[in-house]
């Protein structure tokens, strides 16, 4: 303890340099601001990561199960494509606050989100077609067993 009971683990030092690293960060560009403009888009990628992972698996059950699904296979790599550009536009906002210059990601987190919607729009394409070829499918005459037609009483 010291002369005026404060504990010997607390140094006025880190207490300083505490607060100036926080102003340093804030005068970077990493402050709440720009956090919250890139948070929702690293969280949209990753949600429409999960989407297409699950469209794939769709497109892989729907073929073994016999139906047609090349149009829908067609539009998942353009998906892809645009998936891909949507991440690298996102890179590219994440970068202008951690680069060598940072500034606020205004320009380019709009830039990002039009790529989102784009990457959206597109697997929005991939489940139409999906659900088309499906129907399309099933409208196509089966023959049924016994034990799946109704009796009339």
């Amino acid at each position: 303890m010291s002369f005026f009971n404060i504990p010997d683990i607390f140094h006025f030092g880190d207490f300083f340099r505490q607060g100036y690293e926080s102003r340093y960060e804030r005068k970077i560009g990493k402050d709440s601001r720009n956090i919250a403009l890139l948070e929702p888009l690293e969280a949209t990628l990753g949600k429409l990561e999960d989407i297409r992972f699950r469209i794939g698996s769709r497109i892989e059950k729907e073929t073994a199960s016999g139906t047609d699904m090349s149009q829908a296979v067609d539009l998942l790599r353009i998906a892809d494509i645009s998936l891909s550009d949507a991440e690298q536009a996102v890179a590219v906002a994440t970068s202008t606050i951690d680069g060598p210059h940072p500034r606020p990601p205004y320009m380019e987190s709009q830039a990002a989100y039009a790529a989102l919607n784009q990457a959206k729009d597109t697997l929005n394409a991939v489940l139409d077609s999906i659900t088309s070829a499906v129907d399309q499918a099933s409208s196509s005459p089966r023959q049924l067993s016994q034990s799946h037609v109704k009796k009339p009483e």
